[in-house]
């Protein structure tokens, strides 16, 4: 018959059982989470130029986890990649990829024993997109990084959102315990409550989220494809000058954009068509191919063949060196709509610069609202009688060069344009009723460009300037001013800028544009939430005529998708003798809700 053990021997025995039973479950643990996170090896590192990008491209042979940061001094944009120790192939790898675009220098170091890679800038650029491609055509999973030229504020707000938080404020010194004489004498411990307090864990941490590998994994295809539809209601708040006018209307937008990227990130092509129906004006009513373009890149070189929609400048309130693109009129009077312009480009991307040629062909005229749409000339426009100064009509071929570089602190841009002026010369005429109409002329000019941007800490100082040759007169243009912008308002996340610019033309009165002798003030806001909340108030004041024009636009993001903005634009003043006389009545609300996909 066997006897009973002491009770603190079969406690001992359970307290050896519960030893093995922990570290068996430690090392499977173990086992499983290498076998989970096996190491990532970097196959290649790529870079391409692209119109509006510059992108990198890692092939890595599993998914790679990783961390995108930005530091300021000096700038740089920082990748982490998890589990990846080959840091002297990766930085082997790195030194034979090409530095173009904002890219200064590529650079590898070691991070806990992983891979960090620092990206040096020439200006301020951000990661815009970043994505992961799955296996295909002969190559492994690709991390993908878009990285584009960004405004000084928002690189520095960026720094200020991804810095390492400050590290804890060293704890006090202990403060030493009254000595206490004993009371009496406790107990010693049962070997049972030592036994049982030994395996007693720490409280779990808070469940997180896991990362999953569909996560990372954005897209099967090289072919992406977004863009958004887009309802607008437009109310005016006076009646028009011409009673055929309507004082509201409601219209619906659609802009796809369909892109196709090269397993080598070498060759991109975009398709960017835009509508609008207008239940009001059918002349609002309208059509038109933003991008359809092949680009391709090889070195420093980068070629682009197909509609295009560049932009040129840096002030805010007057795009004075913007020349290449028509605007649209159709869709607003800011000027920050353009049409499609057919053309062929090409850059060299050096030490010293980007060097660009551009060779354009089919002028594309300046239409503006019909009959019954409101922000028009008094007369229609008759566009059959259209007239050109070049003998070739809308097929002359318009050139351009370009050089762009950043100097220290200051982006600078430099250009001469020969062609077909996007500026129309209205002209009075009679259609074949007799009845008086606008005939549009487009004169054959010659104009050099200067755009000038300075970042120092918060402030950017904006300058542009032109000089015109060809029809009339010779004379130029400048508008410069400054944009301060305070970070983290009262504490919190929000940004607030300030804006003052000026604008003059040396025609004075006899000027065919509003910005002769005129002064810009304004106010940029932004929430820096969630739902990325933006609003921008400015007034332009014309020192000549006292008119003012005052102008609101606000967004803000609706869940994941859709995007609310509200716009306000009024003409306060204006004298009969004002060039934008014929719009002073065309105060307006805009309301637009657009859904992303």
């Amino acid at each position: 018959m066997l006897k009973n053990k002491p009770y603190h021997q079969k406690a001992k025995n359970r307290g050896w059982q519960g030893m093995k039973i922990f570290l068996l479950t430690s090392v499977f643990c173990a086992f499983a989470v290498m076998s989970a996170r096996a190491e990532v090896s970097v196959i290649d590192v790529r870079t391409g130029l692209h119109p509006d990008k510059t992108r990198v491209v890692l092939e890595v042979s599993e998914v790679a986890f990783y961390q995108i940061s930005y530091q300021g001094n000096p700038r740089e944009i920082i990748i982490d990649l998890r589990e990846t120790p080959g840091m002297e192939q990766v930085r082997a790898l790195a030194r034979k990829a090409a530095v173009i675009g904002v890219l200064d220098k590529i650079t590898v170091e070691d991070h806990e024993g992983s891979v960090r890679l620092r990206i040096a800038l020439r200006k301020s650029a951000t990661v815009d997109n970043s994505f992961t491609l799955k296996p295909d055509h002969g190559h492994q999973f690709r991390l993908v990084f878009d990285i584009k030229a960004t405004s000084a504020a928002e690189w520095a707000r960026q720094v200020k959102l991804t810095a390492p938080p400050p590290p804890p404020p060293p704890p006090p010194p202990p403060v030493p315990e009254p000595v206490q004489e004993p009371v009496g004498l406790s107990p010693p411990p049962s070997p049972v409550a030592e036994e049982i307090s030994a395996f007693v864990s720490e409280p779990p941490p808070e469940p997180q989220s896991p990362e999953t590998y569909d996560d990372m994994l954005t897209g099967d295809s090289n072919f992406t494809l977004s863009g958004y539809v887009e309802m607008e209601a437009r109310g005016f708040t006076q009646s028009a000058m011409d009673p055929a006018q309507e004082d509201w209307t409601v219209s619906f937008a659609l802009e796809p954009l369909l892109e196709y990227v090269s397993d080598s990130s070498s060759s991109q092509i975009m398709f960017r068509p835009f509508g609008r129906v207008d239940v009001q004006d059918k002349s609002r009513s309208h059509f038109d191919i933003r991008e359809l373009k092949w680009t391709g890149t090889l070195d420093s070189l980068q070629m682009t063949v197909g509609i295009d929609t560049l932009f040129w400048g840096v002030t805010e309130s007057n795009h004075l060196v913007d020349i290449i693109n028509q605007n649209d009129s159709l869709e607003d009077i800011d000027r920050e709509d353009k049409l499609g312009q057919p053309m062929a480009s090409l850059s060299y991307d050096s030490p010293m610069g980007v060097f660009s040629v551009y060779v354009m062909t089919y002028f594309r005229e300046q239409r503006l609202p019909g009959a019954k749409g409101r922000l028009r000339l008094p007369l229609p426009v008759d566009y059959v009688q259209t007239q050109y100064g070049a003998g070739a009509g809308k097929w002359n071929t318009d050139w351009a060069v370009r050089w762009t570089h950043v100097i220290g602190n200051v982006d600078v841009g430099l250009y001469h344009f020969r062609g077909t002026s996007r500026e129309a010369q209205y002209l009075l005429g009679v259609d074949g009723t007799g009845s008086p109409v606008i005939i549009p002329r487009y004169n054959l000019i010659g104009q050099t460009g200067l755009d000038l941007q300075g970042t120092f800490d918060d402030i950017l100082i904006k300058f542009e300037a032109i000089r015109r040759t060809g029809f009339g007169p010779d004379y130029w243009a400048m508008a410069g001013g400054f944009e301060y912008t305070l970070y983290g308002l009262g504490g919190g996340d929000s940004d607030i800028g300030i804006l003052a610019e000026y604008s003059y033309d040396d025609r004075g009165s006899r000027a065919t544009t509003i910005f002769q002798n005129d002064m810009f003030v304004g106010m940029r806001w932004a929430a820096n939430d969630v739902d990325s909340t933006e609003l921008l108030m400015g007034a332009m004041f014309d020192m000549t005529t006292s008119s003012k024009f005052v102008n609101i636009e606000g967004s803000r993001r609706l869940g994941e998708n859709w995007k609310v903005s509200l716009d306000a634009r009024f003409f306060l003043g204006v004298p009969v003798t004002d060039i934008i006389y014929p719009l002073s009545r065309d105060d307006f609300f805009q309301i637009r809700l657009a859904r992303y996909f």
